[in-house]
C-alpha cells in the first residue's frame, strides 16, 4: 500500500531519527503533533506493514529483530543456540531468539531471555547492529545450560565440528571464570574426546558426579575422570 504524505513524513523521520525501537510520544516528538494524532498515524503504518508492534515498542517491518532484541530488555546479548547458528557452528535454525541478560523479563514473541549472574555476563561483542556472545562465551553459555541450545548432544556437535574457530585457551578461561563445575567437567571432558588440551580444567572440578546432560535421564555411564554420567550416545 501508498503511504499518504503525513504518513511517508513520519516514516522518513522515524528512519532518520536511527531509532530501533520507538513509541507513539517519539512520533509526536519528531514531529510536533499531539497523541490522538501520532497514535492515527502509527495505526496506519502498521496497517500498511512498514511497522510492527513487539511488546510495548514499535519497530519497522524489515528491522533485524536480533538487533531489536537485546535492546528491549538492556542489558542482554544473543546466545545459546541463537548464537550457535548465527556462527555457523549449528544448522539448526532455533524458533526462539535466545538471549542472556542480568535482568529478568518474561518472554517477549519469541524473544527468551535467560538469566544470569553478573559475574557470568561477560564475553559479548558488537557485531554491526547485533550484540552478541563471543563464539567462545556462546559455548560456555551452552555449556552451562544446554537445555537452550538443543541439548548437550546438539553442543557436543557444534564444538567437534567447529574447533579450528575456536580459541582454546579463551574457552578454558572462559569456563573458569563462569566458576562452574557442570561447565569445567563437559569442556574437559569433549576437549579431551576430540584430542585438544585440558591443561587448567582437571583440577577445579570438586567432587561427585552430575549428568553430562541435565535434562536426559541418568544412564550410569560413568567417566571417572571428568566425574560425568555420559548419557547421552
Amino acid at each position: 500500500m501508498q503511504l499518504s504524505k503525513i504518513e511517508n513524513l513520519a516514516y522518513s523521520k522515524l528512519k532518520e531519527s536511527n531509532l530501533s525501537l520507538f513509541k507513539s510520544k517519539d512520533l509526536c516528538l519528531l514531529l510536533g503533533i499531539n497523541k490522538t494524532k501520532s497514535y492515527n498515524i502509527i495505526k496506519a503504518l502498521k496497517k500498511k506493514g512498514t511497522v510492527k508492534r513487539i511488546n510495548s515498542y514499535l519497530i519497522f517491518s524489515d528491522a533485524n529483530e536480533m538487533a531489536v532484541a537485546s535492546e528491549i530488555n538492556s542489558p542482554s546479548y544473543i546466545s545459546f543456540w541463537s548464537a550457535l547458528n548465527y556462527y555457523g557452528f549449528s544448522d539448526q535454525m532455533p524458533k526462539k531468539i535466545f538471549l542472556t541478560t542480568t535482568k529478568y523479563k518474561k518472554e517477549v514473541q519469541g524473544f527468551k531471555y535467560i538469566t544470569m549472574s553478573k559475574k557470568r555476563f561477560f564475553g559479548y561483542m558488537k557485531i554491526k547492529d547485533i550484540t552478541i556472545a563471543e563464539k567462545e562465551k556462546a559455548v560456555i553459555d551452552s555449556l552451562l545450560l544446554p537445555r537452550y541450545s538443543g541439548g548437550m548432544k546438539e553442543v557436543m556437535k557444534s564444538i567437534k565440528n567447529n574447533l579450528e574457530n575456536l580459541d582454546i585457551k579463551k574457552l578454558i578461561d572462559y569456563a573458569v571464570k563462569m566458576k562452574s563445575k557442570s561447565v569445567l567437567r563437559r569442556l574437559g571432558y569433549i576437549l579431551e574426546k576430540n584430542k585438544k588440551n585440558t591443561k587448567g580444567i582437571i583440577n577445579k572440578i570438586g567432587g561427585g558426579y552430575e549428568l553430562f546432560d541435565p535434562n536426559l535421564k541418568k544412564k550410569n555411564n560413568l567417566n571417572k575422570k571428568w566425574l560425568l554420567d555420559i548419557n547421552v550416545e
